[in-house]
């Protein structure tokens, strides 16, 4: 008992190391294209957000909606939202943030893909409802993946930046709708083709998002820096020990290296126990 109390205390201390070194580690071309990616899942996010309230007077005029049917299609969408929010915030922790966002993102793309070719209202108002779960777990998931990945010096000016790149769908949706809304390409009304370049920009953030790295609770900042991060705290290497000078002490540049090339041990002297 006294062992396994003693390893899980030192695993909690090693933790709190690995942690508390990625945030002193500098900004790199990871952070930034994370940044990138979350704000343009931001962008079609609020862009779906803003679509239906937009296009609100197309749909009651396409389907001869009175005010209470257009009331149901506009909430139908905010009601998922607030659904979402709750039920794949809780999956996130779970799963991981990269695995809820491409979810999120795969349940939005698929029913705003479906909006496009809905029939009638009452379709439109079940699809709608549906993408919003989707649209919901976006942000609160966002937030929470780029708060674990940044380093607390630079959080909030990225974060913004991330927010900037989002905002900038909700004029995209007005001027798509004033070109759009008022005639019919390839023979198919506009207000469908709205839904469709939804759809597909939220494909094309889930492509990109397949890169970044994912996080558990309960897990180091990272998923990919828990073994580099460990190798420069001290712990045994797996792998055979590649040289290093017996008195090279460990910085968070050595360590951002360490992750890349795993070509630094860290705070090993020669005289080290092996």
């Amino acid at each position: 008992m006294a062992n396994t109390a003693g390893s899980s205390t030192s695993s909690r201390h090693s933790e709190a190391a690995i942690a508390a070194r990625m945030d002193r580690l500098p900004i790199t071309p990871l952070h930034r294209r994370a940044v990138v990616v979350i704000g343009l899942g931001q962008f079609f996010d609020l862009y779906e957000i803003f679509l239906a309230g937009v296009l609100s007077s197309v749909l009651a005029s396409q389907f001869k909606l009175e005010k209470g049917a257009v009331a149901l299609l506009l909430a139908s969408a905010f009601i998922g939202m607030f659904v979402g929010a709750i039920a794949l915030g809780r999956i996130a922790d779970r799963l991981g943030r990269r695995r809820a966002f491409l979810l999120s993102l795969g349940i939005y793309s698929t029913f705003s893909l479906l909006s496009a070719f809905s029939p009638g209202p009452a379709m439109l108002v079940v699809t709608r409802f549906f993408a919003g779960l989707g649209i919901g777990a976006e942000p609160p998931i966002a937030d929470s993946y780029l708060s674990d990945l940044l380093p607390p010096r630079h959080r909030g000016r990225y974060i913004a930046w991330a927010y900037t790149i989002g905002f900038l769908g909700v004029p995209a949706s007005g001027f798509l709708a004033r070109g759009l809304a008022p005639i019919a390409p390839l023979g198919i009304e506009g207000w469908r083709w709205m839904f469709v370049i939804g759809a597909l920009g939220s494909v094309v953030v889930a492509f990109l998002r397949r890169s970044l790295r994912s996080r558990r609770a309960g897990s180091p900042r990272t998923d990919g820096a828990r073994k580099p991060m460990r190798s420069c705290a001290g712990s045994r290497p797996t792998s055979p020990r590649p040289s290093c000078p017996s008195r090279t002490r460990c910085t968070p540049r050595r360590c951002a290296s360490a992750g890349r090339s795993a070509s630094c041990w860290c705070r090993r002297s020669a005289s080290a126990p092996r």
